[in-house]
């Protein structure tokens, strides 16, 4: 057999992201907590940044001599309060937000659930087109680890692999917590039967047949369908009544123990609302002009001066990192402030609709930046603290004059003060807000109360 060597050209389209731009990214996504972590960590392995006394005022940095290694960096203090701090601009600039806004879609969002799924994941597949996938759905899960309705034909028109994806959800829905990838709660109540062995058993065989007479507690019906007596029957319900409605509830819990808020809603002494960002517990930092003047008068050998130089680049990528998280968590605090001024007044039963589109726009940045820049958020207000998230959502009602989110914590509210033996129907909270002056159709409350993740009323009820 001839055998022939050559040689052969192929163009592939991608960006090239660099460690600098995935830490930058990372930077903006952490709580503060995290934050002040990852702060701590560059102070001890970066001699070139240290933590400014307080109160303290350092002069801005001159431009060093001549021969132009040593340029001006910029601020050398990052303080929350500052409101000037050099950036990237021109076309640099705009590269870089290209560069942003790619890697931003493809990063995960709720650090401890996604990555934790992102490393299963790993061990379980080493094909690079079903791990892609997956990162895309992981990004498409809600706060109970289901997959929004949208999920898969989202990954489709990103141009993702059909075979990958359906790869990817399957290894998604076979992930822990069991539940996890379902597409409503029926589906996820099934899954968690399923990987408990009981994939088989009466209970799974109800939520997939009967789930419809499950909702109406038609004991009766159901045992004559399936041929087994009405205490079998009570018994499998009771067996569903124990499964999860919200599978990443483990997660949630480990995210909520301990929050420090990045923003803070605060009246003024003449009695007008403003928002500031929260730095109490975060340092002020600089970069060390002692090192900097060693390196600039020219006394050091040239492997010093471009170790000196190098760490300089990387402490002002720090400081610029962490003062552009400030500034796009404060743009999105003062959008809030003008958006939500009801909330201001009432509380969160005056929510308005705010879409993150809408927020993206004014501040010139893309929706999905908005998102993740949210996540894991809080904002301190005089109604208590609240994850960001909280005030973005769609509308209720033809005006949409309210915000989904609000009728939800009525609803939320009705539930948690209800009778655990006589607990509500989805028609009696439809009633109770309707005399409260709110017209939500029975059908929405279902959506909602689902949404929600608590159970159906049949399954709430306690004996």
């Amino acid at each position: 057999m001839e055998q022939r060597t050559g040689q052969s050209q192929r163009i592939e389209q991608g960006l090239n992201i660099s460690p600098r731009l995935k830490k930058s990214l990372d930077i903006l996504q952490k709580p503060a907590v995290e934050l002040n972590k990852l702060i701590e960590e560059e102070l001890l392995t970066n001699p070139l940044l240290e933590e400014a006394p307080e109160g303290e005022i350092y002069p801005e940095p001159k431009k060093e001599p001549e021969n132009g290694d040593f340029e001006d960096e910029g601020e050398s203090i990052y303080d929350s309060s500052a409101q000037d701090v050099p950036s990237e601009s021109g076309e640099d600039a705009s590269q870089l937000q290209k560069n942003r806004d790619f890697l931003i879609n493809s990063v995960q969002d709720r650090v401890s659930l996604e990555q934790y799924l992102l490393n299963e994941a790993a061990l379980d597949s080493k094909d690079d087109e079903t791990i892609k996938a997956f990162t895309h759905l992981c990004g498409h899960l809600d706060d109970r680890g289901f997959l929004d309705a949208d999920a898969l034909e989202s990954a489709r028109k990103a141009g993702l692999d059909e075979s990958a994806v359906q790869n990817a959800l399957r290894l998604l829905r076979n992930s822990d917590p069991a539940g996890i990838g379902a597409f409503d709660m029926r589906d996820s109540l099934m899954l968690q039967l399923e990987r408990a062995g009981n994939g088989e058993s009466l209970a799974h065989r109800i939520l997939q047949n009967h789930y419809d007479m499950l909702l109406k507690r038609k004991v009766g019906e159901i045992a004559k369908a399936e041929g087994r007596s009405e205490s079998e029957v009570e018994a499998a319900i009771a067996q569903i009544s124990k499964l999860h409605t919200s599978p990443a509830h483990e997660f949630s819990a480990e995210e909520s123990q301990y929050v420090v808020p990045d923003l803070e809603f605060y009246k003024d002494s003449d009695g007008k609302w403003g928002v500031r960002t929260v730095s109490s517990s975060q340092p002020r930092l600089r970069i060390n002009q002692e090192y900097r003047k060693m390196g600039a008068v020219g006394s050091l050998g040239n492997d010093d001066t471009s170790y000196i130089k190098e760490k300089i680049r990387e402490a002002k990528f720090i400081l610029d990192a962490v003062d552009q998280r400030r500034k796009t968590l404060l743009g999105i605090g003062e959008q809030i402030l003008s958006r939500q001024s009801g909330f201001f007044q009432k509380g969160v039963c005056a929510l308005q609709p705010m879409k993150m589109q809408d927020v993206a726009d004014a501040l010139g940045l893309h929706a999905t930046t908005i998102g993740r820049a949210v996540s894991g958020k809080y904002a301190e207000t005089p109604f208590g603290t609240f994850a960001l998230k909280k005030f973005f959502g769609g509308g209720f009602g033809e005006g949409e004059g309210m915000a989904s989110s609000s009728v939800k914590e009525k609803i939320r509210g009705l539930v948690e003060a209800e009778s655990p033996q006589k607990p509500l129907s989805d028609s009696e909270l439809s009633k109770m807000l309707a005399d409260d002056g709110l017209n939500v159709a029975r059908r929405t409350v279902a959506k909602y109360r689902e949404e929600l993740g608590i159970a159906p009323k049949n399954i709430r009820k306690r004996f």
